[in-house]
């Protein structure tokens, strides 16, 4: 009788040590003061209660998840940007976000999406965002840029490349030389457009053509809303694909301030919507690290690679033609 209580005994102090463990472990996440698990807010420098988000965009901006040189699988960049932006909208010390860019663009989409998160932000908590570029916000990063209130950039930063490019190859020379033959059946002329194996016909090159002008005159049409004060006949020469320096871009008006990062955020609680509280003249800057949660939006919807089976690879490699905001050497 006395085995069986300490065996209960014990039992009662093994589930009571676990569930205090679980409540210990729980209580412990990064929480946000709005419920957002695994985002924890870092201090990067400031003392006032007034609060500036940095969130960064670096490398090619895409939907896809990225893995390290060991395997390590992070999230897709757009995933990053809207659980950010999220976190810094519902809180109430967040005044303003600064977007650090380091890319030279990336897909059409991608872009795109981004640029629409950012808009969205704006439109809902009504506070201002700057955009401050590093060593390249080219393209694509140029493209989602102008979707903020300021766009900044170092002296010795470079932008611009403002155009689309879709990639690719065509191999058919190389592989008649070694006896290689394309023998693809479609059901119609166009089904195989682009393919490297084949040269592109006239009406091809046409219809590829026209989907990089649309796609080009989308891109014209976002910077024309986001520098107001330029007309198109000054803008135009500008869009054609080319780079500019900082400092070249401020001059031509691409962007609206050059500078380091200690003369820039001035400028940014200048802002009209910049609600500062009072004496908070020096707000924190911080930015957000996640743990190892679960990411809860759809921008992280990826296919894990490792369960793709060979002919999958083989047939379908994940490098598809792509339509990119892209600048590239």
């Amino acid at each position: 009788m006395t085995s069986i209580r300490n065996f209960s005994l014990s039992l009662i102090v093994f589930f009571s040590l676990n569930l205090y463990s679980c409540i210990s472990f729980f209580s412990v996440l990064p929480i946000g003061k709005s419920g957002f698990p695994n985002l924890e807010e870092v201090v990067i420098q400031g003392k006032d209660d007034d609060k500036i988000a940095m969130i960064s965009i670096d490398g090619v901006i895409s939907d896809e998840t990225r893995e390290s040189f060991f395997g390590v699988k992070s999230e897709s960049p757009i995933s990053v940007i809207k659980e950010n932006l999220k976190r810094a909208q519902a809180d109430k010390d967040v005044k303003a976000v600064i977007l650090k860019v380091n890319s030279p663009g990336g897909t059409v989409t991608a872009s795109d999406i981004i640029y629409h998160e950012i808009m969205e932000f704006r439109r809902i908590s009504n506070k201002p965002v700057m955009t401050i570029f590093v060593d390249v916000g080219a393209s694509g990063a140029y493209y989602l840029a102008m979707a903020t209130d300021i766009v900044a950039a170092h002296p010795t930063s470079v932008t611009g490349s403002i155009g689309v490019v879709l990639q690719g190859f065509n191999v058919k020379d190389g592989l008649d030389k070694i006896g290689v033959k394309d023998q693809s059946i479609t059901s119609g002329s166009n089904k195989a457009i682009g393919s490297p194996f084949q040269e592109l016909s006239p009406e091809q090159r046409s219809i590829l053509q026209g989907i990089v002008n649309s796609m080009y005159d989308r891109f014209f049409s976002v910077v024309k809303k986001g520098r107001p004060k330029m007309t198109e006949a000054e803008l135009k020469p500008l869009c054609d694909g080319r780079i500019f320096t900082g400092v070249q871009a401020k001059k031509l008006g691409l962007v609206d301030h050059v500078g380091y990062f200690e003369e820039l955020v001035p400028e940014l609680i200048k802002h009209g919507n910049y609600v500062k509280r009072p004496n908070n003249d020096q707000p924190k800057i911080i930015t957000y690290t996640r743990g190892s949660g679960k990411v809860e939006n759809i921008y992280q919807a990826n296919i894990d690679p490792s369960k793709e089976n060979l002919l999958e690879k083989i047939v379908a490699p994940s490098s598809t033609a792509k339509f990119f905001y892209l600048w590239s050497l």
